[in-house]
């Protein structure tokens, strides 16, 4: 059986097969795969749909989630049953361990499912999401992208303040570094940057778009690299 998180991030990359990029990104490239998703919230009322191809999933206007919700989705590959499939997710175009594959020896066009959000994550937490992915088999392929925003505040998550936390400390490193620990001014670097990035990510604040969380990384990462380049070294004991 299927670990519960893992369904839940297959139901997101789903949603990202046959979604349509912001017009002034580009169009999708596939007309064959469908899908639809609708969002609920703890009484089942509609919070939100998607569907492909639609204006529904953009960074100005995400599919909405609850998080004590749920995700119903219904897709199709077209006239042709996708076989020998894998699949794969990635977030904010960073690749994740989320991929996977089956033989479809049955030849099934038509998917459907709900899961609760709930259910499928260890903790709380809210924001602002770009996924994109691939489901690929037999000479075809549904690749497409979406945003979606988990709902509430996040100042009342815990990972929130764990992005906090890590930020913080990251910037205690750097400082640590300006007076010559180079491994620390690295180390630091590569924490604010995670601890930012995640930041963001949950307040919804995407300057640049999908881009901004692998900015925000690389932004810190050059810092911490530069601050170990330039901060004095500890001077050598003669002897």
């Amino acid at each position: 059986m299927r670990p519960a998180p893992r369904r839940l991030w297959l139901v997101l990359l789903l949603l990202t097969l046959p979604l349509v990029l912001p017009a002034s990104v580009g169009a999708f490239p596939l007309t064959t795969c469908t899908l639809t998703v609708t969002s609920t919230d703890a009484n089942g009322k509609t919070i939100a749909t998607a569907t492909g191809r639609g204006d529904d999933s953009t960074q100005a206007n995400p599919l909405l989630v609850d998080w004590d919700g749920t995700v119903t989705w219904h897709g199709t590959s077209g006239d042709d049953a996708i076989k020998n499939n894998s699949w794969h997710v990635d977030v904010f175009m960073v690749p994740t361990p989320l991929r996977g594959g089956d033989a479809n020896d049955k030849g099934n066009k038509v998917g459907d499912g709900t899961t609760s959000v709930r259910g499928n994550a260890p903790f709380q937490f809210t924001g602002l999401y770009y996924v994109s992915g691939e489901f690929r088999g037999d000479g075809r392929s549904c690749v497409g992208s979406g945003w979606f925003r988990l709902t509430g505040n996040p100042v009342s998550t815990v990972p929130f303040w764990l992005a906090v936390v890590i930020a913080l400390l990251g910037l205690a490193l750097l400082a640590l570094g300006l007076r010559g620990s180079w491994g620390w001014a690295v180390l630091g670097g590569l924490l604010t940057g995670l601890g930012l990035a995640a930041v963001l990510a949950m307040l919804a604040v995407m300057p640049i778009g999908a881009w901004t969380p692998l900015a925000a990384l690389g932004l810190f990462m050059v810092a911490g690299l530069a601050i170990a380049v330039i901060a004095p070294k500890p001077a050598t004991p003669a002897f």
